[in-house]
């Protein structure tokens, strides 16, 4: 299965993401493809946020090497799913996807937003950690 993660400025939850999720295919030999990208070109380039690089490191992750991107149209026909991680990001993408994707997109928390901790502090980048830890989790016993 081909996981795009999609938010904002792709430097501090999406990026915790596919290292998530990188790791867990590597552990449990799956196939695929996991990327993350932003919706906005703030920070096209840029590496993830110093926190985030912080946070990945506690649980095992590197994630130094991640330069951030935003989508672009022909993303979305590479991916099997697109998961965002707020209903603003979902609202940003139904503007920017082809119809013959609108059915990759959803949320990763399906019980609503995991919030951006990029005004926060490390605790706060921690905690979207740990929820996106369980939902990527939850995500790979139902697809698999």
């Amino acid at each position: 299965m081909d996981v795009l993660f999609v938010c904002l400025g792709n430097i501090c939850r999406s990026p915790m993401a596919e290292g998530i999720l990188k790791q867990l295919y590597k552990k449990r030999s799956i196939a695929g493809n996991v990327e993350s990208m932003g919706l906005m070109n703030w920070n096209e380039s840029k590496p993830a946020d110093s926190r985030a690089i912080a946070i990945a490191r506690e649980n095992g992750l590197d994630i130094t090497g991640h330069r951030a991107r935003q989508i672009r149209v022909g993303d979305f026909d590479r991916f099997d799913i697109i998961l965002a991680m707020d209903a603003e990001n979902i609202r940003m993408l139904g503007k920017l996807v082809p119809p013959e994707s609108k059915h990759k997109i959803r949320l990763l928390h399906s019980k609503g937003d995991i919030r951006d901790p990029y005004q926060g502090n490390v605790a706060d980048f921690r905690n979207a950690f740990n929820l996106m830890n369980q939902c990527i989790e939850d995500l790979l016993k139902s697809q698999l």
